[in-house]
């Protein structure tokens, strides 16, 4: 096992391939692997493919035109010998792969696998899914279990393959470039290529600016760089030059039959408690990330609760279990008594971490460096400060409840889909009920509708004045762009308005599609952007148990009643933990939603950083008018403004700042 950052090129035309530019593009993604390098140099001899395997480019010295170059970086998890460096081959030197992963499942693939008569010289799971790809091939990928992106190149058919797991945990991006096919896990690194310019594109400029995400299928902010999405592969035939993108999974919601609501829940306890077991397999030392949340409180109280059962399954963990927590002087964002609460009760060694402005502002550009694409907010940071701490704390590798909203309906806007699809089936009673129910919890994240301002149609935004910093300064047709078809907005709404297009009508009830439009377009692909970035950024591994795929299909399978019940969200699991978690935390009626300061540190402890930079020359005016910005943050407009308006302004400063980080024209 191991997490890593990989690279590669690709000559579509027969030009070769610049191996020190590939070097360049490796040393860019150092931080993702600092235990290793390695590179895989191939080319044509006639009929045969040949290739050398050096550690760096400098030592390749032979006059041979390379059309296919693999490299990669390593930061090494389990058999920490050079046996396990990359790239790795096996098959009498005719396959290699460069991979960044887990694969949680290759003990029992491994087994498997040798009863198939294939041997096996390291103990990582790399090599077990480079022998997976030589038993089934290109079916792999319905064998293996984990979160990947990884390139294979078969020289027996002259045929690159890659691939990226089913949720996109790991990141995978590519270009197609003045004849070559180029990828990289950072866009940065892709950036080093010639000929992949640091463009930006509009649409996608807009786009965040309006709505706070660029994590959208294969679109990125870069102009001409992609995405692989979540549950696809690419392959690509030296001679031919055919490259073939495809889908290998949907995710699909099963009707449970024949179980109890009660039968649910305890198959859903022994999933939970399977994949933490899973996620503890490591030769380094193991950690938590801990909000105080329920999902990371699910998380860290499964820990302790393996570790109290089958202690020799936690053995990572060491004598006890480290937990970093994120905390804050105002007591409307500090959550540290329910983490603490949490700590306290799985007997762990918590450390809390205090994000300050100063700080910020101080990290901000390296943070953007690290992130390839802007930020919505400050709660970024946050996770941004708690990787660091882990990292000085000699913990390698974190896990982290990511997923747990999406998959077992956490928002405010699956309650809300729920009462929408409670009316539509003419169910009052319940309606009622529910209704009343969310009410009585008084849960402000819920209650109050601008939190969820990317889900408002323009007229509500209009009203809720969620935008008064961005309406009169962005340089387009305000109306329009929040307006369009492909926003969140419209997107819910067209499920919540019962649509018979076909496209929806095999995904389940409107929250289950919702969540499955969370999981794959709206919030998922974003988030897991950033506890990628922001933990390599640090050299550590983010592993997120959360989203194991046979727990992320039992989850969405749910009825949406084992989801919201009683105005509680998250019914489902929160049964589930009963008996593993403190009353307090399980119990919890309020969400804070990834809070952070932004409104306290944008209008007053960052005042005088944030006035400097609105009234320097930005780069960004093409999208905003500098004057109607300026002019609103003196206003009293910004002094009543709300804190969406003020995340509004961070997506502007978040802009600028990418932009003059990448140089971006």
């Amino acid at each position: 096992m191991l997490m890593c950052g990989i690279v590669g090129a690709f000559s579509l035309s027969g030009e070769p391939i610049d191996v020190n530019v590939l070097q360049r593009m490796n040393d860019l993604q150092s931080h993702r692997g600092p235990d290793g390098e390695g590179f895989l140099l191939g080319w044509l001899n006639g009929d045969k493919t040949e290739q050398a395997l050096v550690r760096n480019t400098a030592e390749f010295e032979r006059n041979n035109r390379v059309e296919i170059a693999l490299g990669h970086r390593r930061l090494a998890i389990l058999d920490l010998m050079d046996r396990g460096l990359q790239p790795m081959t096996v098959g009498e030197g005719r396959i290699w792969i460069v991979f960044n992963g887990e694969i949680y499942n290759h003990l029992e693939l491994k087994t498997k696998l040798e009863a198939c008569g294939y041997t096996f010289t390291t103990r990582t799971d790399t090599e077990v899914l480079l022998q997976a790809y030589r038993h089934w091939g290109e079916d792999c990928l319905s064998h293996i279990e984990g979160m990947y992106a990884f390139a294979i190149w078969d020289g027996r058919r002259g045929q690159l393959f890659c691939a990226r797991d089913r949720f996109g945990i790991k990141p995978f991006y590519y270009a197609m470039v003045n004849g070559y096919f180029v990828f990289a896990s950072e866009i940065k690194a892709l950036l080093a290529f010639p000929g992949v310019g640091a463009v930006a594109d509009d649409e996608a400029v807009l786009s965040f600016l309006t709505h706070g995400n660029c994590d959208y299928g294969e679109r990125t902010m870069f102009r001409g760089v992609k995405a692989l999405p979540a549950s696809n592969c690419i392959s690509i035939e030296i001679r031919s030059n055919k490259l073939l993108q495809r889908s290998y999974y949907q995710l699909k919601p099963t009707m449970v039959r024949n179980l109890s609501d009660d039968e649910q829940i305890e198959r859903l306890r022994e999933l939970l408690v399977g994949t933490v077991r899973k996620h503890l397999i490591s030769d380094v030392r193991i950690g938590s990330c801990l909000s105080g949340g329920l999902d990371s409180s699910a998380v860290v109280s499964l820990i302790g609760n393996i570790c109290r059962n089958y202690p020799e399954a936690a053995s990572a963990v060491g004598d006890k279990l480290r937990t970093f927590t994120s905390c804050y002087e105002y007591r409307e964002l500090d959550e540290r008594n329910y983490a603490l609460a949490v700590a306290d009760a799985v007997g762990a060694e918590p450390q809390l971490v205090f994000p300050s402005a100063e700080d910020f502002w101080t990290d901000f550009e390296r943070f953007a460096w690290h992130q390839d694409m802007p930020s919505g907010g400050l709660s970024f940071y946050a996770q941004w400060r708690v990787m660091r701490a882990a990292k000085e704390a000699g913990v390698k590798v974190l896990l982290d409840g990511q997923g747990g909203d999406e998959v077992f309906g956490g928002y405010a806007k699956f309650r809300y889909a729920y009462l929408v699809s409670l009316l539509r089936s003419r169910r009052f009673p319940t309606l009622i009920g529910e209704a009343a129910a969310m009410v009585r919890h008084g849960d402000r994240y819920v209650l109050d509708l601008r939190n969820g301002y990317r889900y408002l149609p323009k007229s509500l935004r209009r009203l809720f004045n969620v935008d008064s910093a961005l309406k009169d300064t962005i340089r387009t047709d305000w109306d329009k762009v929040v307006s369009d078809r492909s926003t969140p907005a419209t997107r819910w709404w067209l499920n919540a308005s019962g649509s018979q297009d076909s496209s929806l009508s095999n995904l389940g009830t409107m929250m289950q599609r919702i969540q499955i439009d969370d999981i794959f377009i709206d919030t998922l692909p974003q988030l897991l952007r950033f506890e990628d970035r922001s933990s390599m950024a640090f050299s550590i591994e983010a592993r997120v148990p959360l989203l194991d795929r046979q727990l992320v299909e039992h989850g969405i399978s749910l009825p949406d009643n084992l989801k919201v019940r009683d105005g509680w969200s998250k019914f489902a699991i929160r049964k589930a933990m009963q008996g593993l978690m403190p009353e307090p935390v399980r119990l919890r009626k309020s969400k804070l939603g990834f809070a952070a300061p932004d409104r306290i540190w944008l209008s007053r402890d960052l005042r005088p950083q944030v006035g400097e930079l609105i009234e320097s020359n930005l780069r960004c005016q093409k999208y905003i008018d500098p004057s109607a910005l300026r002019q609103w943050y003196k206003s009293a407009k910004a002094e009543r403004a709300n804190t969406e308006s003020y995340l509004g302004l961070f997506r502007v400063m978040s802009l600028e700042t990418w932009m003059r980080v990448f140089n971006v024209s």
